[in-house]
Protein backbone atom coordinates (compact mmCIF):
# COMPACT_ATOMS: atom_id res chain seq x y z
CA UNK A 1 0.00 0.00 0.00
CA UNK A 2 1.11 3.54 -0.71
CA UNK A 3 0.22 6.80 0.98
CA UNK A 4 -1.58 9.52 -0.93
CA UNK A 5 -2.21 13.22 -0.36
CA UNK A 6 -5.32 13.27 -2.56
CA UNK A 7 -8.39 13.12 -0.30
CA UNK A 8 -11.13 12.35 -2.86
CA UNK A 9 -12.20 8.73 -3.25
CA UNK A 10 -12.20 7.66 -6.89
CA UNK A 11 -14.60 4.80 -6.27
CA UNK A 12 -16.15 3.36 -3.15
CA UNK A 13 -15.00 -0.16 -2.30
CA UNK A 14 -18.25 -1.97 -3.05
CA UNK A 15 -19.16 -4.93 -0.85
CA UNK A 16 -20.94 -8.10 -2.00
CA UNK A 17 -23.29 -8.72 0.93
CA UNK A 18 -24.71 -12.11 1.86
CA UNK A 19 -27.80 -12.33 4.06
CA UNK A 20 -27.36 -14.59 7.10
CA UNK A 21 -30.90 -15.41 8.28
CA UNK A 22 -31.60 -15.02 11.98
CA UNK A 23 -32.71 -17.74 14.37
CA UNK A 24 -31.20 -20.52 16.45
CA UNK A 25 -27.82 -22.00 15.64
CA UNK A 26 -25.16 -24.22 17.21
CA UNK A 27 -22.23 -22.41 18.84
CA UNK A 28 -18.93 -23.93 19.99
CA UNK A 29 -19.47 -27.31 21.69
CA UNK A 30 -23.17 -27.70 21.04
CA UNK A 31 -24.57 -24.64 22.78
CA UNK A 32 -27.74 -23.32 21.16
CA UNK A 33 -27.82 -19.56 20.64
CA UNK A 34 -29.95 -17.08 18.72
CA UNK A 35 -29.00 -14.17 16.49
CA UNK A 36 -31.05 -11.73 14.42
CA UNK A 37 -30.59 -11.53 10.67
CA UNK A 38 -27.38 -9.82 9.60
CA UNK A 39 -25.34 -9.37 6.43
CA UNK A 40 -21.78 -10.55 5.95
CA UNK A 41 -19.33 -9.60 3.20
CA UNK A 42 -18.83 -12.52 0.84
CA UNK A 43 -15.07 -11.93 0.83
CA UNK A 44 -12.40 -10.49 3.12
CA UNK A 45 -11.46 -6.87 2.46
CA UNK A 46 -8.99 -6.76 -0.41
CA UNK A 47 -5.92 -4.61 -0.96
CA UNK A 48 -7.67 -2.43 -3.54
CA UNK A 49 -10.56 -1.74 -1.17
CA UNK A 50 -8.27 -0.86 1.71
CA UNK A 51 -6.24 1.37 -0.58
CA UNK A 52 -9.38 3.48 -1.12
CA UNK A 53 -9.33 4.27 2.62
CA UNK A 54 -5.67 5.28 2.43
CA UNK A 55 -6.23 7.41 -0.69
CA UNK A 56 -9.13 9.17 1.02
CA UNK A 57 -6.79 10.37 3.76
CA UNK A 58 -8.13 7.85 6.24
CA UNK A 59 -5.01 7.78 8.38
CA UNK A 60 -5.05 11.56 8.80
CA UNK A 61 -8.73 11.92 9.71
CA UNK A 62 -9.17 11.82 13.47
CA UNK A 63 -12.86 10.86 13.17
CA UNK A 64 -12.00 7.27 12.35
CA UNK A 65 -9.47 6.87 15.17
CA UNK A 66 -11.40 8.12 18.19
CA UNK A 67 -10.75 5.91 21.20
CA UNK A 68 -8.25 3.67 19.38
CA UNK A 69 -4.56 3.78 18.52
CA UNK A 70 -3.61 5.40 15.23
CA UNK A 71 -0.57 4.31 13.25
CA UNK A 72 0.78 4.51 9.70
CA UNK A 73 -0.17 2.14 6.87
CA UNK A 74 1.98 -0.86 6.10
CA UNK A 75 1.97 -2.59 2.74
CA UNK A 76 0.59 -6.09 2.48
CA UNK A 77 3.23 -8.72 1.85
CA UNK A 78 1.25 -9.71 -1.24
CA UNK A 79 -0.17 -6.39 -2.51
CA UNK A 80 -2.08 -7.65 -5.56
CA UNK A 81 -5.42 -5.83 -5.81
CA UNK A 82 -7.77 -8.76 -5.24
CA UNK A 83 -5.81 -10.58 -2.57
CA UNK A 84 -6.95 -10.05 1.03
CA UNK A 85 -5.48 -7.06 2.79
CA UNK A 86 -2.96 -8.25 5.39
CA UNK A 87 -0.59 -6.51 7.80
CA UNK A 88 -3.53 -4.53 9.20
CA UNK A 89 -4.07 -4.52 12.93
CA UNK A 90 -7.37 -4.51 14.79
CA UNK A 91 -7.38 -0.74 15.22
CA UNK A 92 -6.93 -0.21 11.49
CA UNK A 93 -9.79 -2.59 10.72
CA UNK A 94 -12.06 -0.62 13.06
CA UNK A 95 -11.00 2.70 11.51
CA UNK A 96 -11.67 1.37 8.01
CA UNK A 97 -15.15 0.20 9.03
CA UNK A 98 -15.97 3.64 10.50
CA UNK A 99 -14.82 5.37 7.31
CA UNK A 100 -16.76 3.00 5.05
CA UNK A 101 -19.90 3.40 7.16
CA UNK A 102 -19.69 7.14 6.58
CA UNK A 103 -19.24 6.65 2.84
CA UNK A 104 -22.07 4.13 2.45
CA UNK A 105 -24.60 5.83 4.72
CA UNK A 106 -25.21 2.77 6.90
CA UNK A 107 -23.20 1.04 9.61
CA UNK A 108 -20.66 -1.63 8.79
CA UNK A 109 -18.28 -3.15 11.34
CA UNK A 110 -16.20 -6.14 12.27
CA UNK A 111 -18.29 -9.19 13.15
CA UNK A 112 -18.68 -10.47 16.66
CA UNK A 113 -17.28 -13.95 16.90
CA UNK A 114 -20.81 -15.29 17.36
CA UNK A 115 -21.79 -13.76 14.02
CA UNK A 116 -18.62 -15.04 12.41
CA UNK A 117 -19.19 -18.58 13.68
CA UNK A 118 -22.86 -18.58 12.64
CA UNK A 119 -21.86 -17.60 9.11
CA UNK A 120 -19.09 -20.20 8.95
CA UNK A 121 -20.88 -23.16 10.56
CA UNK A 122 -24.44 -22.62 9.37
CA UNK A 123 -27.30 -23.46 11.70
CA UNK A 124 -26.16 -27.02 12.34
CA UNK A 125 -22.70 -26.35 13.74
CA UNK A 126 -20.66 -28.02 10.99
CA UNK A 127 -16.92 -28.35 11.49
CA UNK A 128 -16.00 -26.51 8.28
CA UNK A 129 -18.04 -24.10 6.17
CA UNK A 130 -18.82 -26.85 3.65
CA UNK A 131 -19.44 -29.75 6.05
CA UNK A 132 -18.07 -31.88 8.87
CA UNK A 133 -15.07 -33.37 7.05
CA UNK A 134 -12.04 -31.65 5.61
CA UNK A 135 -11.96 -31.91 1.81
CA UNK A 136 -8.64 -31.42 0.07
CA UNK A 137 -8.53 -28.42 -2.22
CA UNK A 138 -11.42 -26.63 -0.50
CA UNK A 139 -9.31 -23.95 1.21
CA UNK A 140 -5.95 -22.22 1.01
CA UNK A 141 -4.11 -23.94 3.85
CA UNK A 142 -1.02 -26.08 4.36
CA UNK A 143 -2.48 -29.56 3.83
CA UNK A 144 0.93 -31.25 4.02
CA UNK A 145 1.17 -30.76 7.78
CA UNK A 146 -1.35 -33.54 8.44
CA UNK A 147 -0.96 -35.38 5.12
CA UNK A 148 -4.46 -34.18 4.28
CA UNK A 149 -3.49 -33.30 0.72
CA UNK A 150 -0.89 -31.60 -1.45
CA UNK A 151 -1.98 -27.95 -1.19
CA UNK A 152 0.82 -25.77 0.20
CA UNK A 153 0.86 -22.35 -1.45
CA UNK A 154 2.59 -20.60 1.46
CA UNK A 155 0.93 -17.29 0.56
CA UNK A 156 -2.47 -15.71 0.16
CA UNK A 157 -4.62 -16.25 -2.92
CA UNK A 158 -7.13 -13.93 -4.55
CA UNK A 159 -10.41 -13.86 -2.65
CA UNK A 160 -13.03 -16.31 -3.89
CA UNK A 161 -10.48 -18.72 -5.37
CA UNK A 162 -12.09 -21.68 -3.58
CA UNK A 163 -15.83 -21.55 -4.43
CA UNK A 164 -16.18 -25.20 -3.41
CA UNK A 165 -15.43 -24.12 0.15
CA UNK A 166 -18.47 -21.82 0.43
CA UNK A 167 -20.60 -21.76 3.55
CA UNK A 168 -24.27 -22.78 3.51
CA UNK A 169 -25.26 -19.21 2.63
CA UNK A 170 -22.47 -18.75 0.09
CA UNK A 171 -19.85 -16.81 2.07
CA UNK A 172 -16.33 -17.56 0.80
CA UNK A 173 -12.86 -17.85 2.37
CA UNK A 174 -14.13 -18.52 5.89
CA UNK A 175 -11.54 -21.32 6.16
CA UNK A 176 -7.92 -20.57 5.36
CA UNK A 177 -6.33 -17.76 3.34
CA UNK A 178 -6.26 -15.25 6.25
CA UNK A 179 -7.30 -15.18 9.88
CA UNK A 180 -10.06 -12.59 10.37
CA UNK A 181 -10.35 -10.03 13.15
CA UNK A 182 -13.53 -10.01 15.24
CA UNK A 183 -14.78 -7.31 17.62
CA UNK A 184 -14.50 -9.39 20.77
CA UNK A 185 -11.81 -9.47 23.37
CA UNK A 186 -10.43 -12.98 23.67
CA UNK A 187 -10.56 -13.33 27.44
CA UNK A 188 -13.79 -11.37 27.82
CA UNK A 189 -15.82 -12.06 24.67
CA UNK A 190 -18.75 -10.05 25.98
CA UNK A 191 -16.60 -6.92 25.59
CA UNK A 192 -16.74 -5.65 22.02
CA UNK A 193 -16.30 -1.89 22.32
CA UNK A 194 -13.11 -0.34 20.89
CA UNK A 195 -10.57 0.85 23.47
CA UNK A 196 -6.84 1.25 23.99
CA UNK A 197 -6.47 -1.35 26.74
CA UNK A 198 -4.29 -3.54 24.53
CA UNK A 199 -6.37 -6.58 25.48
CA UNK A 200 -6.12 -9.36 22.90
CA UNK A 201 -8.84 -9.49 20.25
CA UNK A 202 -10.26 -12.61 18.61
CA UNK A 203 -9.18 -14.01 15.26
CA UNK A 204 -11.18 -16.66 13.40
CA UNK A 205 -10.92 -18.89 10.35
CA UNK A 206 -7.30 -19.98 10.01
CA UNK A 207 -4.93 -19.03 7.22
CA UNK A 208 -2.68 -20.17 4.40
CA UNK A 209 -0.18 -21.20 7.07
CA UNK A 210 -2.47 -23.52 9.06
CA UNK A 211 -3.33 -27.21 8.93
CA UNK A 212 -6.89 -28.61 8.63
CA UNK A 213 -7.39 -28.68 12.39
CA UNK A 214 -6.43 -25.01 12.71
CA UNK A 215 -9.07 -23.87 10.19
CA UNK A 216 -12.04 -25.55 11.85
CA UNK A 217 -14.79 -22.98 12.23
CA UNK A 218 -15.04 -23.28 16.02
CA UNK A 219 -11.34 -22.58 16.66
CA UNK A 220 -10.69 -19.38 18.61
CA UNK A 221 -7.39 -17.59 18.08
CA UNK A 222 -6.19 -14.18 19.24
CA UNK A 223 -3.59 -11.48 18.80
CA UNK A 224 -2.79 -8.15 20.37
CA UNK A 225 -4.86 -5.42 18.67
CA UNK A 226 -1.76 -3.52 17.61
CA UNK A 227 -0.06 -6.50 15.96
CA UNK A 228 0.24 -6.85 12.18
CA UNK A 229 0.96 -10.21 10.55
CA UNK A 230 0.99 -11.49 6.99
CA UNK A 231 -1.67 -14.14 7.58
CA UNK A 232 -4.44 -12.01 9.11
CA UNK A 233 -6.99 -9.65 7.60
CA UNK A 234 -10.66 -8.87 8.13
CA UNK A 235 -14.14 -8.78 6.66
CA UNK A 236 -17.24 -6.77 7.57
CA UNK A 237 -20.84 -7.29 8.59
CA UNK A 238 -23.89 -5.02 8.76
CA UNK A 239 -27.14 -5.24 10.68
CA UNK A 240 -28.90 -2.84 8.30
CA UNK A 241 -30.92 -3.77 5.22
CA UNK A 242 -28.43 -3.44 2.38
CA UNK A 243 -29.52 -0.93 -0.22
Amino acid sequence: MTTSTAPPVAALPGIDWVEIPGGDYIYQDGKSRTLPTFYMARHPITNVRYQAFIDAGGYADERWWQGIERTKPEESRWPQATRPCTSVNWYEAVAFSRWLSDQLGYTVRLPTEEEWERAARGRDGRAFPWGDDYNTGYANINETWDNAGECKREQTTIVGAYPQGASSEGVLDLAGNVWEWCLNKHEHPEEIEPDTSGDARVLRGGSWYGNPDAVRSAVRNWNDPGERVDNAGFRLVSSCPIR
